[in-house]
């Protein structure tokens, strides 16, 4: 995982509901290594610009939408590092991790549940780095 030279994570919110776009906000504002670079309440709108723009660390995704969150992360996911999903749906999780995501929330989502999930994805991606640099480090015959 990349991060942008201010040293943060850049991340980017999408959701219908403009409620829920302002508490993600507001979590993602109370987190010293996040940036916010987007936040959307029209996934077309969200779809534009995330696909046109530069590398995004964490997308915040609803489900239901006009364009479904599922759909949106197959679209996006080689512009996106890592994709939790915020939804009010349990029974969506499957398809979920099906389409890469790194983390399922189910609504309401309190903070202490937002900013878990995120040290959960970083943790992951560290160990990840660690193990991969161990097997990168060794000479082939």
């Amino acid at each position: 995982m990349k991060k942008s030279t201010s040293n943060k994570w850049s991340c980017a919110v999408v959701d219908d509901d403009a409620t829920m776009v302002t508490v993600l906000e507001n979590y993602i504002s109370q987190i010293s290594k996040l940036k916010l670079v987007g936040s959307y309440t029209d996934p077309k709108e969200a779809l534009n610009k995330l696909g046109q723009g530069q590398e995004v660390d964490f997308l915040f995704l609803d489900i239901k939408m006009e364009i479904s969150g599922l759909d949106m992360a197959r679209m996006l996911r080689n512009k996106i590092n890592h994709i939790i999903f915020i939804t009010a749906y349990k029974q969506f999780a499957l398809e979920a991790f099906q389409v890469h995501c790194d983390h399922y929330l189910v609504k309401p989502v309190d903070f202490s549940k937002f900013l878990s999930a995120i040290n959960d994805v970083v943790k992951r991606k560290r160990r990840q780095e660690i193990l991969t640099a161990g097997f990168e480090s060794k000479e082939t015959y």
